[in-house]
């Protein structure tokens, strides 16, 4: 596309490109609704049927969320020869999200007998999701230098997943913490990640292949690894009172304040209202408490000395949620990955809604380069171009 007049929307800032049933982000008002639930609602149920919600378009009943939970149980299990690949590739010191990204297609290998997607596209995305905990706990035995911890017989997702990484069992209180924050995680609208699954799809790409693909949009610090900045950021600042000198050297310099902000909402990011909330009473010992303090020492000194911009920016979901991981003995290079244990679900749903109404996502650009030149002409002998090379996808 040439045209000087046409408009360009950087970033699709805008645009609307598809639809979508699976989740509301009301920037307006500060709202976010799962298929219709707000998420304040939602929080309060266990992750199994949020994700159910999420997946199948329902809530389930109490004999179908024990369905669900046994499925992901039994499918959450890697098989031996895959787990001890897996165990190599993560053994080459790269950061988790890079390995969770190259070994992600291989889960779906050998999936159990048991079934619980409608089609062998959705099966083949529930059966890695379903073993994404278990990877990501294969990751940290690489790294750390330890044997794997046993699989835990827990049916419950959020309890199982923190016994994996750990090595202990959680309290009931840390368990309902943790699927909380996966619960706030599953779904965001078209996201980079969710857009990239899509687009992904939309070349009728397996599902392995939109889970990977959405997992490297989500490793980026402007999207998901926002978390592990935000803390990182809080561990550099030090101590609160040093938090309006950081934030003012921020604005001065140029430099991203990671967490705060995002491009949906005109207030607050209602699932940072719960998960600061959630920090609060969590970060009890005294390294996470005086992290949460200059965290909010930074966001209370932000907000301040951007209070005369036009659009006033507060912290989203990434900016407490390190405090409240690390309590639940998450480390920070994990954050992420555990971000992609449950956003996974939601890309699935996306794969599920764009497989059923497909279009190959290709948007036009408008070119701004020179106009038509003629080489130079070469000293290299000219090829006949054979007329039986023909291309059948779109470039």
């Amino acid at each position: 596309m040439t045209t000087a007049a046409t408009e360009v929307h950087k970033g699709l800032e805008g645009v609307v490109v598809d639809t979508t049933s699976t989740s509301l982000v009301d920037g307006t008002a500060g709202a976010l609704y799962y298929r219709g639930y707000p998420i304040e609602t939602l929080v309060n149920h266990r992750f199994a049927e949020v994700m159910h919600l999420i997946v199948f378009g329902e809530l389930p009943s109490a004999r179908r969320l024990a369905e669900v939970e046994d499925y992901l149980w039994h499918a959450g299990h890697l098989p031996a020869e895959l787990a001890a690949t897996l165990h190599l590739m993560a053994r080459n010191g790269a950061h988790p999200m890079a390995t969770l990204q190259a070994i992600t297609p291989l889960l779906a290998q050998e999936p159990p007998l048991q079934r619980l997607g409608r089609t062998d596209a959705e099966e083949e995305g529930l059966v890695i999701a379903a073993r994404l905990p278990a990877a990501i706990a294969l990751i940290h035995s690489a790294l750390e230098d330890h044997a794997a911890y046993p699989y835990p017989a827990s049916r419950r997702y959020g309890e199982r997943y923190l016994q994996l990484l750990t090595g202990h069992a959680p309290s009931a209180e840390a368990v309902d913490a943790f699927e909380t924050l996966q619960i706030l995680q599953l779904d965001h609208g078209f996201n980079a990640s969710t857009f990239t699954a899509r687009v992904v799809t939309s070349t009728l790409a397996p599902p392995a292949s939109a889970l990977s693909a959405a997992m490297g949009a989500l490793y980026g610090p402007l999207h998901g690894a926002a978390d592990q900045g935000a803390l990182e950021m809080a561990i550099e600042v030090g101590e609160p009172q040093h938090a309006k000198a950081f934030v003012a050297g921020c604005l001065a310099s140029g430099r991203k304040v990671l967490g705060m902000g995002h491009r949906e909402y005109r207030v607050v990011d209602p699932r940072a209202k719960v998960l600061k909330t959630l920090a609060e009473r969590s970060a009890v010992e005294f390294p996470h408490r005086r992290l949460l303090n200059t965290l909010s020492a930074v966001e209370a000194a932000f907000v301040d000395q951007t209070s005369s911009k036009k659009r006033p920016l507060r912290a989203n979901m990434e900016f407490y949620k390190g405090v409240l991981c690390l309590s639940l003995g998450i480390a920070k290079e994990y954050f992420t990955a555990t971000f992609a244990a449950s956003r996974a679900f939601g890309w699935l749903a996306h794969i599920v809604e764009q497989l059923a109404d497909n279009r190959i996502i290709r948007p036009a650009a408008l070119y701004v380069g020179p106009g038509p030149r003629v080489p130079e002409e070469s000293s290299r002998p000219q090829r006949t171009a054979d007329p039986l090379l023909r291309v059948a996808g779109e470039g």
